[in-house]
Formats: C-alpha cells, sequence, structure tokens
C-alpha cells in the first residue's frame, strides 16, 4: 500500500545513499559468537606469574604466529633474549653481592694477618671509606645501587671488627660481642633509614638472626628457641613499619632456614660464634609451627608487594612470582630440613608436614580472596587443641595407644583437608603441579624403603602412594584439560628415578674420593615394583598424551630464545611432551640398569612397552615429530643396553618390530636410510665379539635362538618393508647403499656361525635385493642424468637464441637471464673455476665427463696397493719399488684421463678444486702410507723411504692438474692445498694409532739414515719451502692485479699452521712470517689469531733438535702472552678495536699455556693472572661496549676463583697469600662494578 509521502522518502533515502562514504561496520548487527577456543589463563595472585614450562600456547598467546602467518602481539621475551636484553643490569647487581661478600672476607682475614691496632686502624679506615662512598653516590641515580654497596660493605666490616675484637681478647665476654653487635644492629637500622633502602635493613635483620643462633652458647636451646623468634618478630616488625616486601619476604625465608639449619645440623663455630644444635623435639616442634604461622600471615598481608626475590627469578627469565609465592618456596626449604632431620620418626615429620599445609594452605585461599575468617577460624581452633594435645603428651598417648604428633597428624590433617576442599576452586593448576611435585618429594624423604634381602618391603609402599599419585593427577589433567598436570603426569616418574639415583652416586663418588666407606643407597627399591611402577608411568604417559595431544604443549617455548639454533630445537619438537617422554624415559631405563634397577626381563618389559607406545601412537596419527626420532632414541637405547649387558636377539628384535612398524607403506628415502643405517647397529655390536660387562639377573631365562637367526630375520622383515617401495623412490642411492651395508653385515655375521643355511639365505637375499634394485630401481637414476645433459647441450646448440639471450642489448635496456646468473655464481662459488664470458663454457659448467673405466682402473690399483702395504709395507726391499710402479703407473693413466677428456671439450668432475682421478689417487696413495706404518708386525716409524715416494708421487700429481689449464692463478693454490694436507693427514693419524708415524713438531733432521729418516725429512722441508714461496707469490701477483679473491683472514693462518706441523722449524717460520705480513697488509685479524700460535709450535718444532731454544719456549710464550694481553689493553686509547678480539684470544692462550708451562698451575700466581686477564677484558669489553668481552671476563673471573679453590687452597691457607688474592679480586670488582654503572646505559644499547 503506498502513501502520499513515499517520492519525498525515496529521494531522501536516495540522497542520504549517495553521501554515505561507506559501509560503517559498527551499523552490522553480528551475533555474539564467542566460542571458547581453549582453557582461557587463569592468574594466581600467590604464585604470581612465575615461569611454568606446561603452559600452553594458544592462538592469543604473546608471539603466536595465526593461520594466515600473521602475529598479533609481540611475543614475550624467553630466557635467552631476557638474559642478552637485561644480562648487563644483573651481572651489575652479581658484583654487588659479591663485592660485599669480598669485602667481608677481606675484613676477617685482617684479624688473623695483622696485629690488633693496625688491623682495627685498616677496618676501621676501610669501613669510612665505604660509608664516604655511599655518601657520595647514594644520591646520584645511575650510582646508588653501588653506593648502597659500599654502606652495606661498611657494616659487615663493623660486624667483623667486633668479631675480631673478640678474637684479639679486646672484648672478653661472648656477652659483652652480643651487647656489641647489637650496637651496631641499630646503627644499621639508622643507617637503612638515613639512606632509606632496604638492603642495609635486611643485613641487620640477618645479623640479628645469627646473634640469635649464638645466643645458645649461653642460653641454651631454650635461648636459641627464644632469641630466633624475638628475631623473626622484630623482623616482621620492621617490615611492617616500612610496608617493605623485600623484608617481609626475607624475614619469611630466612626464619625457616635457620630454623632447618638447627635442626640438621650437630653444632658448628663460625670464628667466634658458636652455634648449637635444637634437640627437644617439642620445642622444636612448637617453635617451627608459631614461626611458620607468624610467616603464613606476612606473607597473606604483602602478596602483592614488590620483593628482591620474585626480580631475581625476573632476571634470569623465569617469569616474576609473588611475594607469596617465592618466599614461602625459600622457606619451605628450611621447614623440609627440620622434616628431614627427624624423618625416622614418621608421626613427627608428618606433623611437621601437617601444621605446613595447613598454615601456607590456609594462607594461600586468603590470598586467593576467600574470606580470612572462613579459613583462619576452623585453622586456629584445630591448633589450639592440638597444641594443648603437644604439652599432655604422655597422657594423651596412653589413652588413645598412638603418640601425641600421630594425632596431632590425624586430626591437623582432615582439618586442613576441610579447609582448602571447601573452597578447592579457588586453586589453581599451577599449585596443583607444584603440590604433587613436593608431595612426591615428601613422600620420597619420608617413607622408608629397604631391599626385600635387608627385610624391608623393596620399595612397595613408596611406589604404590606415588602410583597413587601420578594416577590422580593424571585424572585432574584429564577432567580439567590441563597441560600442566599432563606434564607433570609424563616426566615426575621419571625425572625423580634419575635425579635420585644422580645424587646418589654423586654423594658415593664423594665419600669414596675421600676414603669414606660406601654408605649404601638412599633408597632401595627392587626391580620387579620398580618395573611394575614404571610400566604404569609408560601407559599413563600414552593416556595422557593421547588425550591431550591437542595441547601442543613444548617445554622448548619459553627456555630457548630466537636465534636460528634455539628456533630448529624449539621446532624439532624434542622438548614436546611426547618427546620428552621418551627420550627422558630411555636415559632413566640406562641409567638405572648402570646401577643395577632391573633384571633382564623387566628392562626387556619396560624398553618394548615404551617403544610399542610410542610406535602405536605414531601409526595411529596421534604423535606429532617426526618417526626418525623414534627410531633413532630407540635404538640408541637398545644398542647402549646391548653393549652393556647382552641380550641381543630380543633387543635386536624390538628394535626390528620398532622400525618397520614405521617404514611400512612409506615411501620416504631418508626413512627408509636411517632405519637400514640403524638396524645395521646391533649387528655390528654383535660382530664386535664383546661380552657384556654387567649381566642382569635371570638373563639366563631370555630366549636365545641364535643372533644369526635373528639378524637374518630382522633383515627379511626390513626387506619386505623396502623392496615394494624402492621402485617409487626418487632419490635411491641412500637407501639401497644403507640396505645393502646391512645385507653384507647380516652375510658376514652369518658366516661367523656354524649354519649353512642361514648363510645360504643371507647371500640369496643379498644377491636377490642387488639384481632387483639395479633391474627396477637404477633405471629412474639413469634416465634423470640422461635428460639433464641432453637438457643443457639442448640450449647450448639451440641457435643464437640463447647465445642472444645473454648478449642481447635494445638501447640501454639489457636482458636478463636467470640460469646464466645462476651459473655465474656457481663458478663464483667453486674455487677451480674462474669468470668466464664465453655462453657455452658458462653454461656447460655443471656439465662433466665422469671417467668410469679409468677410475675403476684407477680404484684397482688403489686397492691393490693399499693390499699389498697391509702385507708387505715393512719390506723395505720390495715396498718403495711397488709404490713407485703403481703410483707412475696411476699417475700415467691419470694423464690419458685427462687428455681424452680434454679431446671431448669436456670438464672432468672436480673433488676440493681438483680433478676426481688425481683426489681419488692421492687418497689412495696416502692410504697405502698410513697401512704400509699402522698394519705390518715390524713396520717402524723411523724408516721413511716410503713417505718421501708418496710426496714425490702427490708432487706429479699435482703438477699434472695443473697442465693445460687458463686460470694458474686459482689452480695453484689449490694444487699446494692438494700437496700439503693429504701429507699432513697421514703424519696425524699416522701419529695417532700407535705412533706409526713421527708426530708432528718432534722431530729431529740431523740424526738417522740419510736415506730412510734425513732425506726424506729433507726432501719435505724443501717442498714445503717452495709451497710458502709458491702462496706469497700468488698472493701478491692477485694484489698487483687488484684482485680481491684470495684466501681471507681464516684461509691464511689454516695453511700457516698445516705447513707448521709438517715442519721441523724453518719452513713453518718462514709459513708464519708470511700469514702474519699478508693478515697485517689486509686487515683481517683472524690470520694473526691463527699465525702466532702457529709461531709458537714452529718455535716448539725447532727446540726438538735445538735444547737452548727448547729451555726458553715457556718463558717466551708467557712474556708474548703478557705483551698481547697490555697490548689489547692498549686498543681502546689506540682506537684500534678490530684487534682485540685477537689479541685477548691469543694472549689467554699464551698467559695460561706459558703458566702451566712454567709450573704455575697450583701457586698464587696462577689466580691473580686469571683475575687480572679478567679485569682487562672486562674493561676493555666496558669501554668498546663489546658484550662478548664482557662476558669473557666474568668466564675469566669465576675460573680464576675455580683455580684457586681446586689447585691453590693449600696456598691459600695461608693468611697472607688469601688477603693478597682477596685485595685483587676485590679491585677488580670495584672497577668493573664502578665502570658497569658508569657506562649502564650505554651498555643497556649494546
Amino acid at each position: 500500500m503506498m502513501t502520499d509521502n513515499e517520492p519525498d522518502d525515496r529521494i531522501i533515502r536516495e540522497r542520504a545513499f549517495k553521501r554515505s562514504s561507506g559501509v560503517d561496520i559498527g551499523d552490522i548487527d553480528f551475533e555474539n559468537r564467542d566460542v571458547e577456543s581453549g582453557k582461557t589463563h587463569e592468574e594466581d595472585e600467590a604464585i604470581g606469574s612465575v615461569f611454568d614450562p606446561f603452559t600452553e600456547i594458544g592462538p592469543e598467546a604473546p608471539g603466536a604466529v595465526q593461520a594466515d602467518g600473521s602475529v598479533i602481539s609481540e611475543p614475550d621475551r624467553d630466557l635467552v633474549t631476557e638474559l642478552s636484553i637485561e644480562g648487563e643490569g644483573r651481572v651489575n647487581w652479581i658484583l654487588m653481592v659479591s663485592m660485599i661478600v669480598v669485602y667481608s672476607a677481606i675484613s676477617i682475614q685482617v684479624g688473623s694477618t695483622f696485629d690488633p691496632i693496625p688491623g682495627t686502624i685498616a677496618l676501621i679506615l676501610l669501613a669510612a671509606v665505604g660509608f664516604a662512598f655511599g655518601e657520595m653516590w647514594v644520591p646520584r641515580k645511575n650510582m646508588t645501587l653501588l653506593g648502597i654497596t659500599w654502606v652495606v660493605i661498611s657494616m659487615k666490616v663493623l660486624y667483623g671488627l667486633a668479631i675480631e675484637l673478640r678474637h684479639w681478647g679486646i672484648i672478653g665476654s661472648d656477652g659483652l660481642l652480643g651487647v656489641t653487635l647489637l650496637v651496631l644492629v641499630g646503627a644499621n637500622v639508622y643507617a637503612a633509614y638515613r639512606h632509606d633502602h632496604d638492603a642495609i635493613a635486611a643485613q641487620s635483620t640477618l645479623v640479628l638472626l645469627a646473634i640469635g643462633s649464638t645466643a645458645g652458647s649461653i642460653l641454651g636451646e631454650e635461648g636459641v628457641a627464644g632469641m630466633i623468634l624475638l628475631a623473626t618478630l622484630l623482623l616482621h616488625g620492621l617490615a611492617l613499619h616500612r610496608e617493605s616486601g623485600n623484608l617481609a619476604s626475607l624475614g619469611i625465608a630466612a626464619s625457616n632456614l635457620w630454623i632447618g639449619m638447627h635442626a640438621i645440623t650437630s653444632g658448628f663455630e663460625i670464628t667466634q660464634l658458636r652455634v648449637v644444635r635444637l634437640d627437644s623435639p617439642l620445642l622444636l616442634f612448637l617453635l617451627l609451627m608459631v614461626v611458620t604461622a607468624l610467616n603464613a600471615t606476612m606473607a597473606a598481608r604483602f602478596s602483592r608487594k614488590e620483593n628482591w626475590f620474585s626480580s631475581g627469578f625476573e632476571a634470569v627469565g623465569l617469569g616474576k612470582p609473588g611475594l607469596w609465592g617465592v618466599s614461602i618456596s625459600l622457606g619451605m626449604i628450611g621447614a623440609l630440613l627440620a622434616v628431614a632431620a627427624n624423618r625416622d620418626d614418621l608421626g613427627y615429620a608428618l606433623g611437621m608436614v601437617t601444621f605446613l599445609g595447613g598454615a601456607f594452605g590456609g594462607s594461600y585461599l586468603v590470598v586467593r580472596g576467600v574470606d580470612r575468617e572462613r579459613v583462619s577460624v576452623p585453622l586456629l581452633i584445630t591448633a589450639s587443641i592440638l597444641s594443648v594435645i603437644l604439652l599432655a603428651g604422655d597422657n594423651v598417648e596412653g589413652l588413645l595407644n598412638l603418640t601425641s604428633y600421630q594425632i596431632f597428624t590425624i586430626l591437623g590433617a582432615a582439618s586442613t583437608g576441610f579447609v582448602i576442599l571447601r573452597d578447592q576452586k579457588s586453586v589453581t593448576d599451577r599449585v596443583l603441579w607444584i603440590g604433587a611435585v613436593a608431595i612426591l618429594i615428601m613422600l620420597v624423604l619420608l617413607v622408608p624403603t629397604e631391599s626385600s634381602e635387608a627385610g624391608g618391603d623393596g620399595g612397595v609402599l613408596l611406589l604404590s602412594l606415588l602410583s597413587v599419585l601420578h594416577i590422580g593427577t593424571a585424572i585432574l589433567a584429564l577432567s580439567r584439560g590441563s597441560s600442566s598436570l599432563s606434564g607433570i603426569t609424563v616426566l615426575l616418574p621419571w625425572t625423580w628415578i634419575l635425579l635420585e639415583e644422580v645424587i646418589q652416586e654423586i654423594i658415593r663418588t664423594i665419600l669414596l674420593a675421600n676414603d669414606i666407606s660406601d654408605p649404601g643407597g638412599i633408597i632401595d627399591l627392587d626391580p620387579m615394583p620398580l618395573a611394575l611402577y614404571l610400566c604404569l608411568a609408560s601407559i599413563l604417559l600414552c593416556v595422557v598424551n593421547v588425550r591431550m595431544g591437542h595441547t601442543g604443549v613444548n617445554l622448548a617455548d619459553r627456555f630457548l630464545g630466537i636465534t636460528e639454533v634455539s628456533a630448529s630445537i624449539r621446532d624439532s619438537g624434542v622438548l614436546q611432551l611426547w618427546s620428552l617422554g621418551l627420550w627422558l624415559p630411555v636415559t632413566t631405563i640406562l641409567f638405572m640398569a648402570q646401577f643395577g634397577g632391573f633384571t633382564a626381563i623387566t628392562i626387556l618389559v619396560v624398553l618394548a612397552l615404551l617403544g610399542g607406545m610410542h610406535v602405536g601412537a605414531e601409526i595411529l596419527g596421534y604423535r606429532p615429530g617426526q618417526p626418525e626420532q623414534i627410531m633413532g632414541i630407540l635404538a640408541f637405547a637398545i644398542v647402549v643396553v646391548q653393549w652393556r649387558h647382552g641380550l641381543d636377539e630380543v633387543l635386536m628384535g624390538i628394535l626390528c618390530l620398532s622400525i618397520a612398524s614405521l617404514l611400512f607403506g612409506r615411501d620416504d628415502e631418508s626413512r627408509f636410510t636411517f632405519g637400514m643405517v640403524l638396524m645395521s647397529l646391533p649387528i655390528l655390536v654383535a660382530m664386535s665379539g664383546r661380552e657384556a660387562s654387567l649381566i642382569l639377573e635371570d638373563s639366563a631365562s631370555v630366549p636365545n635362538p641364535g643372533i644369526g637367526l635373528a639378524a637374518v630375520l630382522c633383515t627379511a622383515v626390513l626387506l619386505a618393508a623396502y623392496l615394494p617401495m624402492a621402485e617409487k623412490m626418487e632419490k635411491i642411492i641412500k637407501p639401497a647403499t644403507s640396505t645393502l651395508l646391512l645385507l653384507v653385515l647380516t652375510i658376514v655375521l652369518s658366516l661367523e656361525g656354524d649354519d649353512l643355511y642361514l648363510e645360504i639365505s643371507s647371500i640369496g637375499m643379498f644377491a636377490v635385493t642387488s639384481v632387483w634394485l639395479i633391474a627396477r630401481g637404477e633405471i629412474r637414476a639413469e634416465l634423470q642424468s640422461i635428460a639433464k645433459r641432453d637438457s643443457i647441450l639442448r640450449s647450448v646448440t639451440d641457435g643464437g637464441n640463447a647465445r642472444s639471450v645473454g648478449t642481447l642489448e635494445q638501447g640501454t635496456i639489457q636482458t636478463f637471464n636467470p640460469k646464466v646468473a645462476e651459473m655465474r655464481e656457481r663458478r663464483r662459488k667453486r674455487r677451480e673455476a674462474s669468470e668466464t664470458d664465453d655462453l657455452e663454457e658458462l653454461l656447460t659448467t655443471d656439465v662433466s665427463h665422469r671417467p668410469i673405466v679409468g677410475l675403476a682402473v684407477l680404484a684397482i690399483v688403489m686397492v691393490s696397493t693399499i693390499l699389498y702395504a697391509g702385507m708387505f709395507g715393512n719390506n723395505q726391499d720390495s715396498w718403495p719399488l711397488f709404490l713407485i710402479a703403481t703410483g707412475s703407473f696411476s699417475s700415467l693413466i691419470v694423464l690419458l684421463v685427462r687428455n681424452r677428456t680434454r679431446g671431448l671439450e669436456l670438464e672432468l668432475p672436480h673433488v676440493m678444486g681438483v680433478e676426481m682421478p688425481i683426489a681419488l689417487t692421492i687418497g689412495g696413495l696416502v692410504a697405502a702410507l698410513l697401512t704400509a706404518h699402522v698394519i705390518p708386525p715390524g713396520s717402524s716409524n723411523i724408516v721413511l723411504l716410503d713417505m718421501a715416494v708418496v710426496t714425490v708421487l702427490i708432487l706429479v700429481l699435482v703438477l699434472i692438474s695443473l697442465v693445460h689449464q687458463k686460470n694458474l692463478l686459482e689452480r695453484i693454490p689449490i694444487a699446494i692445498d692438494w700437496l700439503v694436507l693429504p701429507i699432513l693427514t697421514a703424519r696425524i693419524l699416522g701419529s695417532l694409532v700407535v705412533g706409526s708415524l713421527p708426530m708432528p713438531l718432534g722431530i729431529d733432521p740431523f740424526e738417522g739414515n740419510p736415506l730412510e729418516w734425513r732425506g726424506p725429512w729433507y726432501l719435505l722441508e724443501s717442498i714445503l719451502i717452495i709451497c710458502v714461496a709458491g702462496n706469497f707469490w700468488i698472493d701478491e701477483r692477485r694484489a698487483q692485479l687488484g684482485r680481491g679473491d684470495g684466501p681471507k683472514g681464516m684461509g691464511i693462518g689454516l695453511r700457516c699452521f698445516a705447513i707448521v706441523l709438517l715442519s721441523f722449524g724453518p719452513a713453518g717460520l718462514l709459513a708464519v712470517l708470511s700469514a702474519s705480513f699478508r693478515s697485517w697488509k689486509l686487515a683481517h685479524p683472524s690470520g694473526l689469531g691463527l699465525a702466532l700460535p702457529s709461531g709458537v709450535l714452529a718455535v716448539l718444532a725447532v727446540g726438538s733438535w735445538n735444547d737452548a731454544v727448547l729451555d726458553m719456549v715457556p718463558s717466551f710464550v708467557f712474556i708474548l702472552g703478557m705483551s698481547l694481553i697490555a697490548l689489547c689493553g692498549l686498543t681502546v686509547p689506540l682506537r684500534a678495536e678490530t684487534w682485540t678480539m685477537t689479541l685477548a684470544v691469543n694472549g689467554h692462550l699464551f698467559v695460561v699455556s706459558g703458566a702451566l708451562a712454567m709450573g704455575f698451575i697450583d701457586e698464587i700466581p696462577m689466580p691473580i693472572l686469571l683475575t687480572i686477564m679478567s679485569t682487562v677484558v672486562w674493561v676493555v669489553g666496558i669501554l668498546q661496549l663489546r658484550k662478548a668481552l664482557r662476558i669473557w671476563g666474568l668466564v675469566d673471573l669465576i675460573t680464576a676463583i675455580l683455580c684457586a679453590i681446586i689447585f691453590v687452597s693449600s696456598e691459600l691457607s695461608q693468611p697472607s697469600n688469601l688477603l693478597i688474592s682477596l685485595i685483587v679480586l676485590a679491585v677488580e670488582l670495584g672497577i668493573v662494578a664502578w665502570l658497569g654503572l658508569a657506562y649502564q646505559e650505554e651498555l643497556a644499547k649494546d
């Protein structure tokens, strides 16, 4: 129905539409389609953003790559990135802490080195200097940290002075010492308020605890408990007054650690301070309970405050935990020390665990938002009743036939469980998996385990409880869809066993090294319960991963950085839960087998079940990653078990079935190649004839059908998987070669037995496989090669089209042929090929003629020469003549092949720049030389006529390689390399194999037979001198022609190094001079970096025949090293940053080696030298803004400290030496810390 105003409305609508410039998306009404893509991340205020290795990386996570390749938000910093960006500030912070420790040690050492008056003056002066630095630097923004550090150092010096005054007898009693320390604590608190910094106040809190610990020498155990409680109250009072999360977290952690220390120690003395043990069970129990209640309250009160511990975790890239989480975790360490100290009384220990769980669990709920009274009322009422029961003691025990601690445990656990289960929705997954770890640790510590032979249960109770725990975490993981609980279910069963065994063996090794009797195992588990436990863990691993596989949990997502290597590790999935669920169990199984954790039956069952689970998951498509990973890890495990424990046949069957299952129906060439190679490994182990070094129990009950039969059957199974797929493979060479290798090994193994049928079967399989591959497999490769050759030749011969494409110019426009550009780039990368403008030569760069007949003849001749060398190489009457004959014949064949190929206007294939026939001949001659000196009995390393013959033959061959060549500037260096490197390879390998050839650098060429010893060395040295001269002439010629394609720094240095190793002196020194000159002229520090060590080696070579030179080598090397370190420092004012790294590397090398040669390893100069080098390198790194040098300086410093501890500990027992070392260390720390803070902004940008 139409209305009267419709025309007007139509016009208005048309005009409104025309005025609209577009469509406003906001006007479009979308349905609300929020589909939950996954479980949202739940923030836990108590735990904070602590690093969670099991966090699922969803599509909305920072840095997550979307399906279209886009990234919505910037990725979070991972561990590597965080360290590289924020590392300077963290190192500076560590330096501050180190300064405090070192200067404190100096203050203590002064007391044992100086008399009272000079010692007191020195310490007062040091404290005054520290206070002055504090007053000067604290107001400055960038230097505040250093100023605070000096104030802390000054207070520590004053504390040390008080203790030394007691040591000197000026303070006459322990009571007066305590009063003096309390006065200093008051001064410390005043300094904290003056400079308004918690770090100064924290020192006073720790000193208060120390005073409380030593009160036992006067007031007894009750005095210690009272003083610790008082110190805790003062700590928390100071934290409340300053509203300081730092002091609150420190008080929580320190108080529990202090109690744990008193519980587990038997008492000790630190200088004049005596610490006594808390022996009274009830006193320790009540003290820990009261302090735990105070700490839980403070943790809830300050849960959202900033604190040092959280910042420290953030500093190392592990997230930023909340104050509650980090302080309670550290406090639990101390509490668990007290629990471990009383583990013999299970009720007492579980009572401690109960009130720890109640106090900290209630505190956690309060932080999570549960009403305080709702949590505290039932816990406080229960605690009051239970405290009365504890005080009643024997009366209650007689009434209920239970100890008071057992009653405490039962009622306390019920109350705690009620409070937590009532508000279980407030508990996050992170707390659940951390709790699972904590429960496992406590069960392992508290539940007694003894082997069945010793009258125990063999760990049945412990493993049963742990199995219940793992089943519980698995159920929770599946019901809550929790990736973190999935991870803990997969990893925890294997990790704790491995860590426990590692710790046990470390402790045992240390005790035995110190002549202390073996205390036995910490935890004794019988093989059968352990195997059942691990089988259950394998089943849970598979179930959880199958159900939760979509989460894609990968532990590498936060551990690794964004470099290519890190990304490769992350993308490889090696730290993904499926992968971890294979290599971590395998590591655990191998480790436990080494220490008697399995019988033969149990290890086979566990390995088979674990492998079967992973193989089945891969076949069914549940397991991400590559099947090669499964095959490789299983093969590694099986070979190790076979090598150590035998069980060849069954292990070979397990590996065969696993590999065959992954190969059937696939046509992946690399997978078949890898599988065949892996199957060859257990056969090689069986062929070695090695006897098992550790026979497992029940090995005799394992089926033993014979290793030959097992090998034939396994090979047949793999052939059944391979042959049907072979003709479908594009690249057949690698899988065919690996298959034939497996067949050859099977034949050899079957021939070692006496079974004719096995021999016929293995040989028959080889024949059938060979014929089949030749008939069906090689045809594709031959056709492809022919087609490629014809295609390239056609492009050259097709009229002028190809030429015009490369040369046609129309005005200013030149056409571009990508094929021409590709060939030019390939020629540029090949050493033997020079640039050319000839289009046919350019396009046929990859066209080469492989002379099969000539190569076959050369191969036969070389194999015959090697065999003759192995049989008659010790016969000097015939062997050199035979070598000359075969070498000459081979050279003639090489000439004929080169001339024939040159007549066809084709190139021969090249190997590292030289034609393949020449490379094959040189390789055969070198192999024959080695064989002649290694295999024949009676061969001598001082009869070297054959080495002279080989040297001449190689010289002839490399000269042949230069004939008819146009690009001699490229060919001559290649010829020199092929002359030097094969002889060097023979020398090195021969010297390593039972000294069959003389060791490099140890030759005396002036003694011995002129023909068999001196002559070969003079000949070789002359040739080396010619090589050095030739390389120098080539480099100069290139420079004259303006060509910059010569060897760079590393190439210069490596050629020099090779000649030095072959020379007995003169040629080596000339090579060093030439390389140094060339590196300096081209400004290539890496060349000089190799030339300088080569020069030292050349001097050593001269020293082998000149005693005067040999005697001065250590001092020469040391002085050279110190000079280079000094020059490294001078690169800053001289602005010669290019040479800094080379000078630093060689300086360290020469100083350390020279000092070791001079016998400084166990003397005080060694750590001092390392500290000096650390200072120079670190300071240069700061001033030149080079992070690598700063890291190097830190490593030097750590090395100096370790050297002092390990090698110079006896020297450091002398007070004067220790004081000097500490002063040197303190000077470096002070300088580096000062410069680091002064250049803090610049370093942060580096």
